[in-house]
């Protein structure tokens, strides 16, 4: 994990390497502005975005988001990536779009679709000549967004023929060690992404140590031992903090009478509606809370993901949908806050993760949690969550209704002793990741020189 601020004498060795080169930490965001979506992936590749500029001008270095396009990088606007406003008047996809976006994928062949995607990308978006990035040594080259399918590793070839440091912010290793929990096709690309970046990179920076363990094998299976050499693996910490909460007359109507309905407020989960996050489970679980609390309410907060229509669906025709039982798809960051708020307990069933950053988030703000146990949950929920089986639909029921009846919560109450790094604070550590290495490798260069 990384905490340290940089030292002078750091920051100054990582300037003397590059001489009178810029530094720049040019950032993929190729996927995040192809798909505007604040939440998962896209959200912390936003937030890079947004901090990176002053975390690392304290190292003497600019950050510049680039997209990746016909063979070359392209700088891109900061505002162009942070700026997420236009979502917020966005309907929720719901069903109906995933059902349209399903007979598309079953009536158009997929050779079809990339060639109209590619032409249409042609034609609105040619990009300026002096929008193309020209690589140095004094550049490294950020892999923080999830573009598995993107093929770029001639572009990224060439930049490192260069001198330039590759960097992969490694999320999680899910498609290739859970493959049943992700789409099929999503599991050949992205273990060919893995391999060919492990292979590259100069340095993973992991969002968990639970996800460094696994990066360190990764690279030990394609021969590359990270305890001996080059790349370098560390961790750091997500950020919790989000939007301001709602002010109560900016709250959709739907969600500020579900939340005011009781005053206790409803039990919350957060993520998108998919196999993974284990939501499915959640309606037998609140059939058995409902025989002996039956004021007790659900609010389930999630785009609908793969195969997680039929959740849906169940939880829209179920009796008690609108008054215990509700789902948004499309909440703002200030309405999930609201929610935060108001909220009697997290619960995030999950069958694997990276990182779990509801759990984080619901901490940062006073909340009671009830999380999967699997490890990375107890590596960032430490004592402050209760842990079920993912599969415990009794157990997770009996956790619940002996809370509403006893008021006993069996972890501590996090308030005043959980703490988290704001986002302005989880980039600094990132950018310690980066730098850290650079300095790393300097001093290796010069020793090499001296021996």
């Amino acid at each position: 994990m990384i905490r340290a601020r940089p030292s002078s004498s750091i920051a100054d060795s990582v300037r003397a390497a590059r001489g009178d080169q810029a530094t720049r930490v040019l950032l993929d965001c190729t996927q995040t502005v192809a798909t505007p979506r604040q939440s998962g992936i896209p959200r912390v590749v936003r937030n890079i975005a947004r901090h990176g500029a002053a975390a690392a001008a304290r190292w003497g270095a600019t950050i510049v988001p680039v997209r990746y396009e016909e063979g070359h990088f392209l700088a891109l606007d900061t505002a162009a990536v942070v700026d997420v406003a236009a979502e917020a008047g966005r309907p929720d996809p719901g069903i109906g779009c995933a059902l349209l976006r399903r007979l598309h994928k079953l009536l158009v062949p997929k050779k079809a679709r990339r060639a109209l995607r590619a032409g249409w990308r042609r034609l609105l978006r040619v990009p300026p000549p002096d929008q193309a990035i020209a690589f140095g040594p004094g550049d490294t080259l950020l892999l923080a967004d999830s573009s598995w399918a993107i093929r770029c590793w001639p572009a990224i070839d060439a930049a490192r023929r260069v001198g330039t440091r590759v960097g992969v912010v490694q999320y999680d290793f899910i498609p290739h060690t859970h493959p049943e929990l992700v789409p099929q096709r999503l599991v050949p690309s992205f273990r060919a992404w893995m391999n060919d970046t492990l292979r590259r990179a100069d340095f993973v920076a992991a969002i968990s140590e639970t996800i460094a363990a696994e990066a360190r094998e990764e690279l030990r299976r394609l021969g590359r031992d990270p305890d001996r050499a080059a790349p370098l693996v560390r961790s750091f910490r997500l950020g919790a903090d989000v939007a301001p909460p709602a002010a109560e007359d900016a709250l959709r109507p739907a969600l500020r009478e579900f939340l005011a309905a009781s005053p206790r407020g409803p039990y919350l989960t957060v993520g998108t509606v998919e196999p993974r996050k284990n939501q499915a489970i959640l309606p037998a679980v609140f059939e058995q809370v409902w025989r002996q609390v039956p004021d007790a309410r659900l609010l389930v907060a999630g785009f609908v993901g793969w195969q997680g229509e039929e959740f849906v669906r169940q939880v829209q025709r179920h009796p008690r949908y609108g008054s215990h039982l509700m789902h948004f798809g499309d909440l703002s960051d200030a309405e999930l806050v609201h929610a935060y708020g108001r909220a009697r307990a997290l619960i995030f069933p999950s069958r694997a993760e990276g990182y779990g950053l509801p759990i984080v988030e619901a901490l940062a703000h006073g909340m009671r949690v009830l999380a999967s146990d699997i490890p990375v949950h107890r590596e960032v929920g430490g004592p402050w969550c209760a842990y079920f089986a993912p599969d415990d639909i009794a157990g997770l029921a009996a956790r619940i209704i002996r809370w509403e009846q006893d008021e006993a919560f069996p972890a501590p109450e996090p308030v005043g002793d959980f703490h988290s790094p704001s986002w302005k604070q989880a980039v600094e550590q990132l950018m310690a990741v980066v730098f850290c290495v650079a300095s790393d490798d300097a001093r290796g260069d010069e020793h090499k020189r001296a021996a």
